[in-house]
């Protein structure tokens, strides 16, 4: 690294790449699960379901337990037990109960279901409403799997519709909560799969003994199945599948169970079953209904570039309304005009501030001291007065500057949103930009720009710049404003550039920090590739009779 040009290491990474590489890798949890059906019926032995279950959860759990040698603390006691019983320990029994009373077609159509009850759990916990764009897809899927697996032979029984019913919202109600509470600061995916296998094996140990107790005999052919079910569909599928639910929005993340009954039909097709027509579309469907949902819904209107107004005073890029931004330093001059420009644009914001107040209702204030670690990850991970943040804003000061308490909250929001999987924009400072003149020579260090009564404030930003260099857990961008920054008004009109300072034709730089807040905005919705970026307004000067805040 080059402390003199600001040259990051290597090249930026893309947010699309890093969400599609998530989408992947939490497919393959529900994608091994679709080989349940053919690994039971072929590998283990018969009329020993609760005992697969045993085996598939404890031997798991206590791998990742003497893998990771953590322990849950605090409330995270009964929160690990909650969630072990709501995936493991409920879920498997009555999934094992609706599969011998119903046909595997009436119980596969029960389980596609499960993202419509994520979106309704998730209105009401999370206070996260479905878009039209999942909700009708999430029809579409559950109409999919049912043309798939339903045939003319199905049947409803009572208890077993029941028994289905409740085993889907069981990991329903698991998913929301597991995006709720997030993850312990510390903790990892891996470490949380394994309390919860461990809860649910336990859980299940007693049923098995009393129930089935075990099977009579166990040859090659089934230790191997037990060893893939507790394994890949184990350990490392509720790894992966915790892990994406940490990362992507609920919407996108519970649609992918539709992965599980449709990878059990392609193992059907390989080992020489045929599909009718019916069958085919309802298997395109669903595949279309996974795929659909991972995408952002299509936007009405003409496309309109990056930071121009339209014909609304919407900027472009600004994303679909429902998201949830968090703001830290909501009550200061940047955080402020950011907090109402994302409430203007339909977003839920959680204003997160040592003294919060809120007198929008789509604003929800939070007390939150920045140097509380434990408090900004509990803010950030929702609690039962607000939802999840999608997305984390930092545009904290301090007057006089104070650069380890600067450098200290950027970590801190940085550590929270890495563990959680959220995005992070940390509106910085100019300091960290090169000069439009001489690339080699930071603005930090160019008096022409940095006078001496804010060399401090410079100091203090670029800090903050190595802070985020440093961090490679996070998925965050760092928004340098140009040299000049100040109240104004909101035109919309600003340029957007990379690690160089940007000057209008008069050479001057400067933008009002309501534009600023519309081009924090726009990155959110719309995220580019670059770790540093900086904006201008597109003017020639500040208005007549504005006054003049430092942005170094």
């Amino acid at each position: 690294m080059d402390s003199s040009t600001g040259r990051s290491f290597g090249p930026p990474r893309s947010p699309s790449a890093q969400r599609a590489a998530t989408v992947v890798l939490t497919a393959l949890a529900p994608a091994s699960w679709g080989t349940t059906y053919v690994v039971t019926t072929e590998l283990l032995p018969p009329g020993h379901p609760l005992f697969a279950g045993l085996m598939r959860a404890l031997p798991a759990g206590l791998a990742g337990l003497a893998i990771t040698r953590v322990l849950p603390r605090g409330d995270w006691w009964w929160k690990a037990a909650v969630l072990g019983v709501l995936n493991i320990g409920a879920f498997f029994p009555l999934l094992f109960l609706a599969a011998e009373r119903l046909p595997g077609g009436v119980a596969a159509t029960l389980g596609a279901a499960q993202p419509l009850l994520v979106a309704g759990l998730a209105t009401l916990v999370l206070r996260d409403r479905p878009t039209t764009w999942r909700l009708t897809w999430g029809v579409l899927g559950a109409l999919g799997v049912a043309l798939v697996v339903l045939g003319p032979q199905a049947r409803l029984d009572a208890t077993g519709v029941a028994a289905g019913l409740a085993g889907t919202a069981a990991m329903a109600g698991g998913v929301v909560l597991t995006k709720r509470w997030g993850r312990p600061p510390g903790v990892g995916p891996l470490a949380l799969a394994g309390w919860q296998l461990t809860v649910g094996g336990l859980l299940l140990l007693p049923l098995t003994l009393v129930i089935e107790g075990t099977p009579d005999g166990i040859d090659a052919a089934a230790v191997g199945g037990y060893l893939w079910l507790g394994s890949m569909g184990g350990l490392i599928a509720y790894t992966l599948w915790f892990r994406g639910i940490g990362r992507l929005p609920v919407g996108a993340s519970a649609p992918l169970v539709l992965l599980s009954p449709l990878v059990a039909t392609a193992i059907g097709i390989a080992r020489g079953e045929s599909l009718s027509l019916p069958q085919t579309l309802g298997f395109l469907l669903a595949l279309a209904a996974m795929l659909a949902t991972q995408l952002d819904p299509p936007r009405p209107g003409r496309r309109v570039r990056r930071g121009t107004p339209d014909p609304g005073g919407r900027a472009a890029g600004s994303g679909e309304p429902g998201m949830t931004v968090a703001v830290l330093g909501a009550t200061g001059m940047v955080g402020s005009r950011v907090t109402a420009e994302a409430a203007r644009r339909g977003h839920r914001v959680l204003a997160l501030s040592r003294k919060p107040a809120a007198h929008d209702p789509a604003v929800t204030p939070v007390a939150v001291d920045v140097r509380d670690a434990h408090a900004v990850h509990r803010a950030l991970a929702g609690s039962p007065d607000h939802g999840a943040a999608d997305a984390v804003v930092l545009a904290v000061r301090t007057e006089p500057a104070d650069e380890e308490f600067l450098v200290g909250a950027t970590r801190t929001v940085l550590d929270a949103a890495a563990r959680l999987g959220i995005r992070v924009l940390v509106v910085g400072g100019a300091g960290a930009l090169r000069s439009p003149d001489d690339p080699g020579l930071l603005v930090a260090h160019n008096p022409a720009y940095v006078p001496a009564e804010v060399r401090a404030v410079a100091a203090a930003g670029l800090a903050q710049w190595e802070t985020c260099r440093a961090h490679t857990g996070a998925d965050w961008v760092y928004l340098s404003p140009p040299a000049l920054l100040e109240p104004g008004a909101r035109t919309g009109r600003h340029r957007r550039g990379t690690d160089t300072l940007l000057t209008a034709a008069d050479g001057r730089s400067w933008i009002s920090a309501e534009d600023l807040a519309v081009a924090v905005l726009d990155e959110l919705g719309t995220p580019g590739t670059e770790r540093h970026i900086t904006v201008v307004h597109q003017d020639a000067a500040p208005p007549a009779g504005s006054y003049a805040a430092r942005a170094s």
